[in-house]
């Protein structure tokens, strides 16, 4: 029978048909086109109805803080503001008349690493999530730390500086560390004025073709990205942390912060501060369709 995989964007529904070997089958997607939580319950029933009626469970991605429980409560609710609060696993349940688990999107993008990819046998694990803003999870023994307030893993607010109000967003990770701090720092390095036409695809296109400021651009932001991870390294101690998001499909970025990273630490003044292995992500954008269907399993 199988399950039927949601991971909900801020732009974007993603689904899926995925079997009990994590295996993604039909695949698609939908406009994040909703006012009210309860219309993307809908939406989901419906998506649901249409590709995947005999499927055993819903398994559900989303932002925001989940905690885990049987109601699949969304605290928050990250970019979709209406989720705060709302019980999307029993809402949909009760729709799909069927076992609907949901689940943080960055740690469901840890969870599919733990289960087929990156974090495969590790008993402590990370994934960073490099989207608009940062994502990320931390895996332990095989299950997701959530912390006291389902917050561990939320790498966005790391911050860099201790000021405060509007200001310290100039100082958190998912300003510094989302592609947009790519791109920031590409313009920087050439003199001009951030053009917000220019996507990561183009940005690549003159990296690879060895453009020097576009490269110089790289390496600032690397730099950005590699200082999460040593502080990543110093909190929970992982022994991979695997870099995740659409832009770590490009291998220069993956191994411009491994470096970075390696060769920080290989300076320090003391020799006791492990070395942070940095790796590629496997899963791409189907992590967290694999990951929500993977702690779904685990529920049901």
């Amino acid at each position: 029978m199988g399950y039927f995989a949601v991971d909900v964007g801020g732009t974007k529904v993603k689904w899926a048909q995925v079997a009990e070997d994590l295996m993604l089958g039909e695949q698609g997607s939908i406009d994040t086109d909703f006012s009210t939580a309860d219309e993307l319950a809908d939406a989901i029933a419906a998506l649901r109805a249409e590709h995947a009626p005999a499927s055993a469970a819903v398994a559900i991605s989303c932002p925001g803080q989940v905690p885990g429980d049987e109601a699949g409560t969304v605290l928050g609710g990250g970019a979709l503001r209406y989720l705060g609060g709302y019980q999307l696993g029993r809402a949909v349940a009760t729709r799909c008349g069927v076992p609907a688990t949901v689940e943080n999107d960055g740690k469901a993008a840890a969870l599919a690493e733990y289960a087929r990819g990156a974090l495969q046998g590790c008993a402590v694990g990370s994934v960073i999530v490099l989207g608009t803003g940062v994502g990320g999870g931390i895996v332990v023994d095989g299950r997701v730390l959530r912390g006291a307030h389902a917050f561990a893993g939320e790498y966005s607010f790391v911050f860099d500086d201790l000021t405060s109000g509007r200001g310290a967003l100039l100082h958190m990770s998912g300003f510094q560390c989302g592609w947009p701090g790519l791109r920031r720092a590409v313009f920087a390095e050439k003199g001009l004025p951030v053009d917000e036409s220019v996507d990561g695809r183009e940005l690549f296109s003159w990296i690879n073709a060895g453009d020097e400021a576009a490269c110089r651009g790289l390496e600032r932001y690397a730099h950005d990205v590699a200082l999460l991870c040593v502080n990543v390294q110093a909190l929970v101690d992982p022994e991979v942390i695997a870099i995740g998001g659409g832009i770590s499909a490009q291998p220069v970025l993956v191994e411009a912060i491994a470096r970075q990273a390696h060769d920080f630490v290989a300076g320090l003044p003391f020799g006791e501060f492990p070395q942070p292995r940095v790796v590629h992500a496997q899963f791409g954008n189907d992590a967290n369709l694999i990951g929500a269907t993977y702690a779904a399993m685990r529920r049901n």
